[in-house]
């Protein structure tokens, strides 16, 4: 039986403008009861508001740090070396879909 793993990340826009299905660069925290619990890692992900899309959860956090209602889900593409740059931190992540 595969454990689905429970994330939370910080969306710093109106959640009406979050983009779902598409590649993001994003900072999550690990929510998974264990050893690893709480750890955060930099990541290119897709995120969808159906609970169910993706692998894991994702839990949602405000600007403040308020814990919305709703379980999304998370899919993560790759681990992302580094530390975010600012624009990141502007954005609330940073889509990577081309124009």
């Amino acid at each position: 039986m595969v454990v689905r793993q429970e994330w939370d990340t910080y969306i710093l826009t109106k959640l009406v403008d979050v983009e779902e299905n598409v590649e993001t660069l994003r900072v999550i925290r690990d929510l998974t009861p264990g050893i690893r619990k709480y750890r955060g890692r930099f990541v290119k992900c897709l995120i969808s508001r159906d609970p169910d899309k993706y692998p894991d959860s994702l839990r949602i956090r405000l600007g403040r740090g308020q814990l919305t209602n709703h379980i999304w889900s998370i899919k993560i593409t790759e681990n992302v070396e580094g530390i975010p740059t600012k624009p990141y931190h502007m954005s609330g992540g940073i889509s990577l879909k081309e124009d």
